[in-house]
């Protein structure tokens, strides 16, 4: 049947496009497994919050970890006093419960801690819904530390093991970027095709975004710096090829005398500045 092959043959794609085994993946894991083994040595009463304070923690870098980690904490710290406080009026009472974590998110939203929403819900369902045996400042106590495990250990986890590299991706979007521009002054060339100015844009974008990533990171034992300032200091020179293109392209369809020098300029400063940007790639990105 064609349509059960046509599925077959999406699912097997997505499988491979999709189902690569992530380091984020695998630092959540290990940060898990370290919560629980901590957790058991300093006989903590709330290993979940830990649990949870670690996954939500673990970010795509070590800047958005470090950021979204402090929202959570504070977050942790709204939902342990708001969840005390419902605990003390109405223990374990579901619709108090409900109507703490709506006060809760809406705390974080007001403090602008978009970060710390899920852990303050988190923490005020675990302590407006803790057993009569377990004591209210001892929960509350438990919980800190839980969320301070937690969400420490995601920050040395993805500081310490396998640390974002941003430099391949500088060097494929910095590839990407080129091409564009290449197939750009190709259609202005010949004015046949409209260029697609938008998508150059965006991939500049993208490449000035990742050197950005790239000088927060902490970057042990692999430094491209080299190669990435260097390219940081081309993407003036790719703006400068964009600008030149878009006068071609805004210029009209027949061509006068005046216009067609006009045309001519821009066209052989911009097909120039990018044989040059070619030939000075760096070493890494040629590999």
């Amino acid at each position: 049947c064609p349509a059960r092959c046509q599925m077959t043959g999406g699912w097997k794609s997505r499988l491979r496009e999709d189902g690569r085994l992530g380091l984020r993946i695998l630092k959540t894991g290990i940060a898990v497994t370290l919560c629980l083994l901590l957790g058991d040595l300093i006989h903590l009463q709330q290993p979940l919050v830990a649990v949870v304070a670690a996954v939500l923690s673990i970010e795509r870098n070590v800047s958005n970890t470090l950021r979204t980690g402090m929202e959570r904490l504070c977050g942790a710290v709204i939902g342990i006093l708001g969840g005390g406080l419902l605990y003390h009026i109405s223990p374990q009472n579901a619709g108090l419960c409900g109507l703490g974590i709506v006060a809760a998110i809406y705390a974080c939203k007001l403090f602008r801690l978009p970060g710390g929403a899920l852990m303050s819900a988190f923490c005020l369902a675990v302590m407006a819904l803790h057993p009569r045996s377990a004591g209210t400042i001892a929960t509350a106590i438990d919980c800190g530390i839980a969320s301070v495990l937690g969400i420490g250990l995601a920050f040395l986890i993805n500081l310490v093991l396998f640390p974002p590299n941003y430099a391949p991706e500088i060097f494929a979007h910095d590839k990407q970027v080129r091409a564009l521009l290449h197939k750009a002054a190709d259609n202005c060339e010949s004015r046949l095709n409209p260029p697609d100015f938008l998508a150059v844009s965006r991939a500049i974008e993208q490449l000035e975004q990742d050197i950005c990533l790239y000088t927060q990171e902490w970057k042990p034992l692999r430094n491209a710096d080299g190669s990435v300032f260097q390219i940081a200091q081309r993407v003036a020179q790719y703006r400068e090829v964009l600008a030149d293109l878009t006068a071609i392209d805004r210029l009209e369809k027949d061509l006068s005398s005046k216009t067609a020098t006009v045309f001519t300029y821009h066209l052989n400063r911009a097909k120039k500045l990018l044989d040059s940007l070619e030939k000075a790639a760096p070493p890494e990105e040629e590999e």
